[in-house]
């Protein structure tokens, strides 16, 4: 019901010499929407290095994450959106279609000069926003459409070093971006299998997944090996270590992407975060489905999708397939 906010002068017009100009990222979800939002942050430091750059809504996942994110990002309180009513934001953004619709929107009519964001695909605009752009069916990478959202904005883009060993001129880069251990580059003809699944356990019952991961771990016997879980994966984890033998090994996410950077074998997962984590840091992952790839998590054709059907009696034939053409 909101009207379209009219044009207002972008970032760029504004007058050097007047107060440092603020852009905000109002954010909510979980831990696969918080990675596929790490690259539009840094675009927008990068592209913007006088202005100051906010997070709101991700309190918990900054804490996390927070070897990925530019060091000079604010992280706003809960009641910051409310402050801006009064000195309202030159920019902002959402990744926000449905939950917190009301409160986001808001926001972007009273809050922010200028806001871009997505809309449902049959929606024709937004109230509130100076443009979004439809969260169509056919989209199947959530990282690509927040990038989507920085060009509906005019952002200039920025070459952003994601991954670690991308050569020597890059290393100021990425030491700038990413301080602290170095992981070597390691696991060269290996597997690494993240046992966690997000809601897909839930989906499978506990039951049946664990089947599932036991007789994955069993074919895999004799083969190279790393097993990793994540919080909640503890039941998982036990039935891995009495049923073969397998320790996973749990990790703060911070060291988990470092280790995910630095490897160099073949990741196997279902599709929970991880599959994000790899997409971020350009790494395919063999990523296992239930009955169909969902809306939303195909993450583009970096990674090879396993559809496991129950028709099949939860057949694991293609997951060897795919294993297969990555060893040869």
């Amino acid at each position: 019901m909101l009207p379209t906010r009219p044009h207002a002068p972008d970032v760029h017009d504004a007058d050097p010499d007047s107060r440092r100009q603020r852009i905000a990222y109002m954010f909510t979800g979980s831990y696969g929407d918080f990675v596929q939002i790490l690259r539009p942050l840094h675009r927008l430091v990068a592209a913007y290095p006088h202005a100051e750059v906010i997070l709101h809504g991700a309190d918990r996942y900054a804490r996390e994450f927070s070897t990925e994110l530019p060091a000079s990002l604010r992280i706003a309180p809960p009641l910051d959106p409310f402050r801006w009513i009064l000195d309202p934001v030159d920019l902002l953004f959402t990744n926000c279609v449905g939950v917190y619709r009301v409160r986001f929107d808001f926001a972007a009519r009273f809050s922010a000069r200028r806001a871009f964001g997505f809309r449902h695909s049959h929606e024709a605009r937004r109230g509130g926003y100076a443009a979004t752009i439809p969260l169509l069916p056919e989209v199947r990478s959530f990282a690509e459409e927040n990038m989507k959202v920085m060009d509906l904005a005019g952002v200039p883009s920025f070459f952003i070093p994601i991954r670690m060993g991308a050569g020597d001129s890059d290393q100021e880069a990425l030491e700038s971006l990413f301080p602290g251990e170095e992981v070597p580059e390691w696991g060269n003809g290996k597997i690494l299998f993240h046992i966690g699944s997000a809601g897909l356990k839930r989906d499978f019952g506990h039951r049946v997944y664990t089947r599932l991961v036991l007789g994955i771990l069993n074919k895999l016997d004799g083969r190279p090996v790393e097993v990793v879980m994540g919080p909640g994966d503890e039941d998982i984890a036990l039935e891995v270590r009495s049923g073969t033998g397998y320790v996973p090994q749990m990790f703060p996410l911070s060291r988990l992407i470092r280790i995910l950077r630095s490897f160099q074998g073949t990741v196997l997962c279902f599709n929970s975060f991880p599959a994000h984590i790899c997409h971020y840091l350009g790494h395919s992952a063999i990523v296992l489905h239930r009955e169909a790839i969902p809306y939303g998590y195909d993450c583009s054709p970096l990674h090879k999708q396993v559809v496991l059907s129950s028709e099949k009696g939860w057949d694991l034939g293609e997951v060897w397939e795919a294993l297969h053409s990555e060893h040869g």
